[in-house]
C-alpha cells in the first residue's frame, strides 16, 4: 500500500467488517457524498436546450470507466464534455471505446499547461476525475483550489476507499473494491475466490452514482448558490450492491437461462459512423420517457480535439461564455 501498488487482500465480508477503516469510515459513509465547500451566487440551469443539461460544461480527467463514464452520462443529457489526457497516458481501447461515447477528448500536460487547464476550469460548471489519491492536489486541482478558480464549480471524484481514514491513500479500481468487500469469495464459494462472469463489479454503477450526485449539486447551486464537492467510493458502492441481496449460487446456476423470465438477454446496441470507423456499442439499456437523451456524436479519437470550449448560445451571461 505504501508503494502505491494495486494489490488488495481477498477478504470476506466478515473480515472487512472487522477492519478499522470499515468501522470508522465505510460503515457511516453516505453512498454519494455532497458537501458545500464555498459560496457563490445562484446559477439557474440553462433553459431552451434540447436536453436537461444543454448549455452546461463538464471538464474531466476521467479514465477507464468509473471516471470516464461520468462524462458519457453527462453528454447523453446535453452537457458539453471535454476530457483531458496526459501526453504519455495509457488507456485500453476497449474501455475508451465504451466509456467515452459523446465526449470530446484533448491532450494537455498538467505540469506544462496548467494555465490552459485553469482557463478551461474557469469556464466549466463541473469537474470530474478518478485519479490516485493526492494527484489532483499536486497539480492544483483539488476541490478547494478548483472552487477558488471557478466559484460555483461542482467538483466530483471517485476513489477506492474514501477520502479519509487509514485506507484513504490506497489505490485500486473496480475489482479491487470487489475483492475487499467479499464479492470474489461469494462468487467462487467452495471453489475459492473467483471473478464474476461480467468481470466489472461496479465501475459503471459508480459513474452513474457520481453523475446523480453532480445533478443534485447543480440543482442546489441553482437554488442556493455555492461550490460543491461530490464523492463516491468504489468500496462503499460495492457494499451497497451487496446490501441489495445475494442469490444462492446453486439456485442461480440452476435457474439462469431457463424460460423467458430468466433468459439471457443480449444488450441493446447502436451503430454509428465515426472518425475511428464503423462503431457498434451498447446503449444505456434504460429509456427515459420525458428526457430520453441523445449524444452529439458517437466517438472521436483520443486526444484529437482542441482544448477549448465550444460556443453555445445557451451560455450567454454564464461564466466563460
Amino acid at each position: 500500500a505504501e508503494a502505491g501498488t494495486v494489490l488488495p487482500m481477498l477478504r470476506t465480508a466478515e473480515e472487512l467488517r472487522a477492519e478499522e477503516h470499515y468501522r470508522e469510515v465505510l460503515a457511516e459513509m453516505p453512498l454519494v457524498e455532497i458537501t458545500k465547500i464555498g459560496d457563490s451566487e445562484p446559477e439557474p440551469l440553462p433553459s431552451g436546450g434540447g436536453n436537461p443539461l444543454s448549455g452546461l460544461r463538464a471538464l474531466g480527467m476521467g479514465h477507464v470507466i468509473a471516471g470516464a463514464g461520468v462524462g458519457r452520462a453527462l453528454a447523453l443529457h446535453g452537457a458539453d464534455v471535454l476530457n483531458l489526457w496526459r501526453p504519455d497516458e495509457l488507456e485500453h481501447d476497449v474501455t475508451y471505446l465504451s466509456a467515452n461515447v459523446g465526449v470530446r477528448s484533448a491532450t494537455v500536460d498538467p505540469h506544462r499547461d496548467g494555465g490552459r487547464i485553469g482557463a478551461l476550469l474557469a469556464g466549466a460548471d463541473v469537474f470530474f476525475a478518478n485519479r490516485r489519491p493526492g494527484y489532483l492536489a499536486r497539480i492544483g486541482l483539488s476541490a478547494e483550489e478548483a472552487a477558488a478558480i471557478r466559484p460555483g464549480i461542482v467538483h466530483a471524484t471517485a476513489s477506492l476507499n474514501g477520502e479519509r481514514g487509514p485506507w484513504a491513500g490506497r489505490v485500486g479500481f473496480d475489482q479491487t473494491a470487489g475483492s475487499l468487500v467479499g464479492m470474489m469469495h461469494l462468487e467462487g464459494g467452495e471453489r475459492g475466490p473467483a471473478l464474476p462472469p461480467i468481470l466489472v463489479v461496479n465501475d459503471y454503477i459508480v459513474s452513474w452514482l457520481l453523475t446523480a450526485g453532480i445533478v443534485a449539486a447543480l440543482i442546489r447551486r441553482a437554488e442556493r448558490g455555492g461550490s460543491y464537492r461530490v464523492h463516491v467510493s468504489l468500496t462503499r458502492a460495492a457494499l451497497w450492491i451487496l446490501s441489495l441481496g445475494v442469490f444462492d449460487p446453486g439456485y442461480a446456476r440452476e435457474i439462469a437461462g431457463t424460460g423467458e423470465p430468466h433468459a439471457y438477454l443480449d444488450p441493446e446496441t447502436f451503430t454509428a459512423d465515426t472518425p475511428l470507423g464503423r462503431y457498434q456499442g451498447v446503449t444505456e439499456q434504460v429509456l427515459m420517457s420525458a428526457t430520453p437523451g441523445r449524444y452529439p456524436f458517437a466517438l472521436v479519437p483520443r486526444g484529437s480535439c482542441r482544448p477549448e470550449w465550444t460556443v453555445d448560445p445557451a451560455r450567454t451571461g454564464r461564466p466563460g461564455g
